[in-house]
């Protein structure tokens, strides 16, 4: 073994790259880190100690090259895209994959069933819903307000977010807003999240499922399997209804009927529409609240802006708000400081090697994008630390030289988010409206929030306790 390190740290032929030793020693240093739910910021420190390309695995390199998006991520000068990392791969069976892991042809095939369902015009076709629950987060916060009590604003983001995909994908909603409680396979998403996280971690050492699932904590096991049957519920009672109008579950169920999909591969993706659907928006809307909060002079611009444009609530539509400009520079900052994918979905060489950003890589070299270190990164962005929504809208500023095209939160090339129309809509009808209606205050004890919480593939968030008064 101390002959393999000795190798891997000096002689390896990414040697060459910096990181710390122990990383280009053993993958156990890059585990640890994972598990430890701090690895997004302990990788952001080695880019600022080391600069743009870093070590952090036998086999692994980082990137926050803003460059290095299209390179790793999209086609390579008519290449195929760079696989992606098998080690990243969570199915539980991969006979019946999800559209994120599937090869490059079942991807394309997933991609082209579920893409008239996110795009523009079909979205806008389903305005009345997202308008339906969003007026109902309206109304219970109105309710929330009068008791003059704080409330804790993740709670309700997950709420109208849990609803409206229930709605989206399997023709109901999960009723969350109208009991204003957490439906219990809501409680069970970030344990998904988790199990997700545990998987992608320990499969770099041990590549047989049933010995990871019994080396990982059994209680995260048991909540998976039983929020596995909940979706398979959702499905087959999905399967008897009929919207009339096109969800994202309906091109999915026809391919089925004609025999091109099982129900399996409905479930897989099902599920991973639901936790992709909600937990992300909630996520991005409850940093933004957080930093609107902390920045009196960006929250006051962000509301003139809002109660200027739209004098009366229902004004507030898919084309009223694409039409507000500094509500879009908001939700870009947010997501540059507290990205909801803040780790890396590394891919991998092809086994001939490639050449990245002008480097030569050998073959089935890992190599990804860590957003957190890429969006914070100094080299892409000026005062990287400082919550500037004017960034966004400097033509000849001092930011006008920011690397604007380095923030990608949907990732990049062929097989970035599919949701992000549903969520780019979302997110600012959600926020348009409550900054419509409420004014909103933190909490002193929550003036740390994002410090104190871990990233599990996402993040983990705490409570974040505001008192919202009617305007």
């Amino acid at each position: 073994m101390t002959g393999v390190a000795i190798y891997r740290i000096y002689f390896h032929p990414l040697s060459k790259y910096p990181g710390p030793k122990l990383a280009a020693a053993t993958r156990l240093w890059w585990l640890r880190q994972q598990l430890s739910g701090r690895f997004p910021f302990v990788v952001h420190e080695l880019h600022l100690q080391y600069g743009d390309i870093v070590r952090i695995a036998p086999t692994e390199l980082s990137f926050t090259g803003a460059d290095a998006w299209k390179e790793i991520y999209g086609f390579r000068n008519g290449l195929p895209e760079n696989r992606k990392d098998p080690g990243e791969n969570t199915d539980a069976d991969k006979a019946h994959p999800t559209i994120i892991n599937a090869d490059r042809k079942t991807h394309g095939d997933l991609r082209k069933l579920l893409s008239n369902a996110f795009s523009d015009k079909v979205l806008r076709g389903q305005e009345p819903v997202l308008l339906h629950y969003i007026d109902l987060l309206i109304q219970r916060l109105q309710e929330v307000a009068d008791k003059r009590e704080p409330v804790d604003i993740v709670r309700w983001f997950n709420y109208v977010t849990f609803d409206i995909i229930g709605h989206l994908a399997f023709y109901e909603p999960f009723d969350c807003l109208q009991n204003t409680e957490y439906h219990p396979w809501m409680s069970m998403i970030f344990n998904a999240i988790v199990y997700v996280h545990y998987i992608r971690s320990l499969q770099r050492f041990i590549d047989i499922r049933s010995i990871i699932l019994a080396l990982m904590p059994a209680r995260i096991v048991k909540r998976r399997a039983w929020h596995i049957g909940l979706v398979e519920e959702k499905v087959k009672r999905r399967q008897q209804r009929h919207p009339d109008y096109i969800d994202f579950m309906s091109h999915l169920l026809q391919a089925e009927e004609k025999g091109h999909l099982t129900l399996p591969d409905l479930v897989a993706n099902a599920n991973l529409m639901v936790i992709a659907g909600s937990e992300t928006t909630a996520t991005i809307l409850s940093g933004t609240v957080y930093y609107l909060c902390t920045h009196p002079r960006v929250m006051s611009k962000l509301v003139e802006e809002v109660r200027t444009a739209f004098q009366a609530s229902h004004e507030i539509n898919i084309s009223r708000i694409s039409q507000l400009k500094y509500i879009n520079a908001v939700l870009d900052e947010s997501f540059r400081l507290y990205p909801p994918a803040a780790g890396s979905h590394p891919r991998i060489t092809p086994p001939e090697g490639a050449r990245i950003l002008g480097q030569w890589l050998p073959g089935n070299t890992s190599m990804g994008m860590a957003q957190y270190a890429v969006f914070r990164s100094p080299a892409n962005f000026k005062d990287p630390d400082r919550y500037l929504p004017e960034r966004w809208l400097d033509t000849d500023g001092p930011y006008a030289n920011d690397r604007r095209e380095a923030l990608q939160p949907f990732s990049f090339g062929p097989r970035n988010c599919i949701g992000r129309n549903l969520a780019n809509i979302e997110m600012r009808l959600i926020l348009a409206k409550i900054l419509w209606h409420f004014d909103i205050e933190l909490m002193p004890e929550c003036r740390h929030w994002p410090q104190e919480q871990y990233i599990y593939t996402s993040w983990e968030k705490i409570p974040l306790k505001v008192r919202i008064t009617s305007r």
